[in-house]
């Protein structure tokens, strides 16, 4: 638990002197993407995904369930054929959880140095969030995920060609990526009551009609998925996370015009914080829908979020004219109010053992563990 808050601490305490001096931002992205690194690197055991990841690769080793799930397509081609090629090197599956975590600290910090003005706000958020806790479990979506972010560059300039080469090469790590064609599109319809009533008509129906359509569906597709076949399908998770991801939606949508007239780009964000909140909701019902969440919410929590507090901050600054007491007052209020905010809900992640990410051990403290007992 130490570790988790001694990031979250040093997320702020490190990156607010840091950011503002000369270089410092990127001096800050790469000791926070060292941190993330080590973190998920040498932990053990850590995650509810951990042990089956490690699983595939020693059935990889010895070509256990490997033709099943190359030719039944158990696990996407983009993920399988590494792996097996470094089982093929190696028996110490650590070294497939230390590439992973090498290459999604990598892509989140530089797309946060390029993309979070305050970086020190994207990171705090990329934990507060969840995120950082989803990497280490929902391991091939968040590569996933990650790659996507590099196409969300190709939605501003409306290229929509090279957005595709990122979604199939990103659909070839988790399939759920592909769906992100149909996004290219819904991510760029205006926010607005009228686009909200009609996604608030779509939600209405799934909680109506979803049973019966899961069952269509999974006759013909994803047949591991049909009702009854796992607690993700039958039983849906806990409603906070929808209320999380619906608070902050709200204050973006508040503020929409004011950050749609500074960069026409945040009403692509605001989009992908509703989606968030949207397949949350649908995840109450029936928990694995909630994964695609995971697609939109990298660039909804280090890029928009903190455009949205800090969009706040200048609102009540305008409001108090030239009163520069009511102004940092203001200032003080909603960023404290945010911060406790964020720290209970990433407390209670923590408490309830969100993703499986508690006890945190690592592989060296095991091994001592082990070395003792012998």
């Amino acid at each position: 638990m130490i570790v988790y808050y001694l990031m979250l601490i040093g997320s702020i305490a490190i990156g607010i002197p840091l950011c503002k001096v000369k270089h410092g931002k990127m001096f800050y992205c790469s000791i926070m993407g060292v941190a993330f690194f080590l973190v998920a690197a040498l932990r053990s055991s850590v995650g509810y995904d951990y042990n089956l990841y490690g699983s595939w690769f020693l059935d990889y080793r010895y070509n256990i369930d490997f033709q099943i799930h190359f030719t039944e397509n158990k696990v996407e081609k983009g993920f399988l054929m590494p792996v097996k090629f470094l089982a093929e090197v190696t028996d110490n599956y650590q070294i497939m959880f230390v590439i992973i975590a090498a290459f999604l600290a990598a892509a989140v910090m530089i797309y946060i140095y390029f993309n979070t003005e305050k970086a020190y706000l994207g990171v705090f958020c990329f934990l507060a969030f969840g995120v950082f806790f989803n990497s280490m479990n929902f391991m091939r979506q968040m590569i996933a995920a990650s790659i996507l972010l590099y196409a969300m560059q190709y939605i501003k300039k409306k290229q929509f060609f090279r957005f595709l080469v990122f979604v199939i090469f990103a659909g070839a790590f988790h399939v759920s990526a592909l769906i992100m064609v149909v996004f290219y599109f819904l991510l760029q319809i205006k926010m607005n009551w009228k686009s909200l009533g009609v996604y608030t008509g779509i939600l209405i129906l799934y909680f109506i009609f979803s049973e019966p359509a899961l069952r269509f569906i999974t006759r013909y597709f994803y047949t591991g998925y049909q009702l009854g076949s796992s607690v993700e399908i039958t039983k849906g998770i806990t409603p906070i996370y929808t209320v999380f991801f619906g608070i902050f939606f709200v204050l973006a949508f508040i503020v929409r015009k004011r950050l749609c007239e500074k960069d026409q780009f945040n009403n692509v964000l605001i989009n992908c914080m509703f989606f968030d909140f949207f397949f949350e909701a649908m995840g109450a019902k029936h928990g694995v829908i909630s994964r695609f969440a995971v697609l939109f919410i990298i660039p909804a929590v280090t890029v928009l979020v903190p455009k949205v507090i800090m969009e706040y901050v200048e609102l009540f600054k305008e409001k108090f004219g030239k009163d520069k007491n009511k102004q940092l007052i203001s200032k003080a209020v909603v960023l404290s109010v945010f911060a406790t905010f964020c720290t209970c809900m990433y407390t209670y992640m923590i408490v309830n053992n969100y993703n499986g990410v508690m006890p945190y051990q690592t592989v060296l403290s095991e091994r001592g563990t082990e070395n003792a007992e012998q």
